[in-house]
């Protein structure tokens, strides 16, 4: 009975603890959205790293962003994504053509509006340890999906606590691939011209573009 009463004690300790360390991040990322989602428009550069140790895979790059409500101008890879609120424009500059897609984004991945606020739900969370990193105190919060069917593992965001900042996102695959996503520069609430989040059709077809609709 003794050892039963020890071995329930511990439980309800642990049950207790994880249970407020949830709340703790819960708290904290509900804190981030509502912080970043006041602002009218967010210009940020961020760094990309994908890593696969198993089969010895490391890819890095960077590129940046541009933000207001819906829309966004996304500079990713040599590519440009232009989303004007109704339809996204991805433009290849390599091959020299635009490929014009109704109603939506490409991939959610590259969207930054969910990109930055996608743990809002879905989601169950742990708090975990943090770090200074640049003199900034990094809180690290793991993301574990409800829906089993998710090809993602589980994310780990690193959040800025001083300002309620997303600092980086990583997520981990199924297959052990880890993609990284940080922000180096982040400016928000700067005068941006609507044109930003306009494709200029003319324009590309004066450069002998394609323009796949």
């Amino acid at each position: 009975m003794k050892k039963n009463s020890i071995y329930l004690t511990l439980l309800f300790v642990c049950c207790n603890t994880f249970a407020q360390n949830s709340g703790k991040a819960a708290t904290l990322l509900n804190e981030v959205a509502s912080k970043m989602a006041s602002y009218t428009t967010m210009h940020i550069d961020f760094s990309y790293e994908l890593i696969n140790t198993e089969v010895d895979i490391k890819q890095e790059s960077s590129g940046s962003v541009i933000t207001k409500a819906e829309k966004y101008n996304l500079n990713f890879m040599d590519n440009i994504f232009i989303h004007d609120g109704k339809n996204t424009y991805v433009i290849v500059t390599e091959d020299e053509e635009v490929n014009v897609i109704e109603g939506g984004d490409e991939e959610d991945l590259l969207n930054p509006s969910k990109l930055l606020f996608f743990y809002k739900e879905g989601y169950q969370y742990e708090w975990k340890n943090s770090k200074i990193i640049k003199n900034k105190k990094i809180q690290f919060i793991k993301l574990i999906p409800i829906d089993s069917n998710t090809e993602a593992s589980h994310f780990v965001l690193g959040i800025d606590v001083a300002n309620k900042h997303i600092y980086n996102i990583s997520e981990t695959g199924e297959n052990s691939t880890v993609t990284t996503f940080t922000i180096d520069n982040l400016s928000v609430n700067e005068v941006t011209p609507e044109k930003v989040f306009e494709f200029d059709e003319a324009a590309y077809a004066q450069k002998n573009y394609t323009i796949n609709n």
